[in-house]
């Protein structure tokens, strides 16, 4: 591994400096259903996170300058980078503003690109150069913020509107939940679509939970106790069980659908409310910390 760089793995915060991985905060959840399926995770822990970070940084030369940056796969049926990929492949999206590790905020439309970066994407909380990570993104035909490796999604956001892009995916934190609002004004005034995906939002609670419910497009319920109590209140469709995504507008929608489309297994589609928690395993424990009380109620 190459730099420094902090991270967000199942609540887990992690720090990568001299080549070497270190765990700051422990994670969130005891056990993920996402987790699982993929690599085979029984029980997070230290270990765990550290040790899917190191299949990662092998499988895909994640935080190296052996990083690949272009693919053809599918990870998970409804992941973030799979519905922005085949909305870039079907003309729903123009580009996307998104973030890798050793470049920082890019713009992306070449869906293989984005999958690739996407497919096994940590929470990166800060990230510094890799030259060649950037270096094969330009040449992938993508545009970066700069060679500082600044993650920075409201100029991402306006240098997609630059470069002359009309519909644009923009992946947003959940603690950077507060930009929501913001973001979506950004986009109505430089005259854009902008399509607002929440993403690792365990720890989102309170009124930070009210943000992304009212601004996002797709949210993620990842293992917010507050999240899955709320987004019901304005959800238009759910993917997924153990870690559902909902579309959150009629585009967010659209766009999951789209994906749907993509999807060879069989899918069921029923009217209901939602979020459905009885449809499989969700995260346990559902993530309860002390926050501000929220303005739909409940405290």
């Amino acid at each position: 591994m190459e730099g420094t760089h902090e991270l967000e793995i199942c609540g887990a915060r992690i720090r990568i400096e001299d080549g070497k991985a270190e765990v700051l905060a422990p994670p969130k959840v005891e056990r993920c259903p996402m987790r699982s399926r993929v690599y085979g995770v029984e029980r997070e822990s230290e270990a765990s996170v550290l040790e899917t970070l190191r299949m990662n940084v092998e499988d895909w030369g994640m935080f190296t300058s052996e990083r690949r940056l272009r693919t053809e796969e599918r990870t998970v049926s409804f992941g973030a980078s799979e519905i922005i990929s085949d909305g870039l492949r079907d003309g729903l999206l123009d580009a996307a503003v998104t973030v890798c590790e050793g470049a920082g905020t890019f713009v992306c439309s070449d869906p293989q690109v984005l999958e690739a970066v996407g497919a096994h994407m940590t929470g990166v909380l800060s990230t510094s150069p890799i030259a060649a990570i950037q270096e094969g993104l330009r040449e992938a035909g993508c545009s970066l913020l700069s060679d500082d490796a600044v993650i920075d999604q409201s100029a991402g956001l306006a240098l997609a509107a630059e470069l002359g892009h009309r519909r644009v995916a923009v992946t947003l934190m959940g603690k950077d939940a507060m930009s929501a609002q913001a973001l979506k004004a950004q986009g109505d005034a430089l005259g854009i679509e902008c399509l607002l995906f929440a993403v690792h939002t365990t720890e989102v609670c309170g009124f930070t939970a009210e943000m992304l419910v009212h601004f996002c497009d797709v949210v993620y319920l990842c293992a917010s106790a507050r999240l899955w109590e709320k987004a019901g209140a304005k959800a238009k469709v759910q993917m997924g069980s153990g870690i559902p995504v909902l579309g959150m507008t009629r585009r967010g929608k659209a766009l999951i659908l789209n994906r749907a489309m993509s999807v060879e297994d069989p899918l069921l589609l029923v009217k209901s409310e939602l979020p459905r928690a009885d449809l499989g395993e969700q995260p346990q424990p559902l993530y309860k910390p002390d926050c501000a009380s929220d303005l739909l109620g409940g405290g």
